[in-house]
């Protein structure tokens, strides 16, 4: 198994564990825990979505595995914001903006939500064929960006 397919077999089961507690429990992890928890959330989804923006973008050629990894960013993106527990937000590594914390937390949240139901669109997409995955690729995409541009630090 190559290196990156280990890491991110291992960020998807420690995301799983992490779904599974109660979230009064995960509240309690330390925010140090939770950090490295959402830098390999993040992780994970560079490298499920890579290939298939570069499918997307015409410049590489349609992933074999692109159903498989559309249907991993869908699990991915369910579980992502858990790893914005409080007390994150002000870590030196953290690149994310404060207001997701605060006043814009609820639209950060919503983000996601939407973000987990273009990526299961994906995974549809991706068994219908190429040209179904690219156009709903683009869609991610969009979502991708307008919330890196919005919430990430510079």
């Amino acid at each position: 198994m190559h290196s990156v397919a280990r890491a991110v077999v291992a960020f998807l089961l420690a995301a799983v564990v992490f779904a599974a507690v109660p979230p009064a429990v995960a509240q309690q992890a330390k925010p140090e825990d939770l950090l490295k928890l959402r830098q390999g959330l993040m992780q994970g989804l560079r490298s499920q979505w890579a290939p298939i923006a570069g499918f997307a973008a015409g410049k590489a050629e349609l992933p074999a595995d692109a159903a498989e990894r559309a249907a991993n960013l869908a699990m991915l993106a369910k579980l992502a914001p858990i790893g914005w527990g409080k007390g994150t937000e002000d870590l030196p590594e953290a690149n994310t903006k404060p207001e997701a914390f605060g006043a814009k937390s609820a639209q950060f949240l919503e983000s996601w939500k939407t973000l987990a139901a273009e990526t299961a669109k994906l995974a549809d997409a991706a068994k219908a064929g190429p040209d179904a995955l690219k156009a709903q690729a683009g869609a991610v995409g969009k979502l991708c960006k307008g919330c890196h541009d919005e919430m990430r630090k510079e």
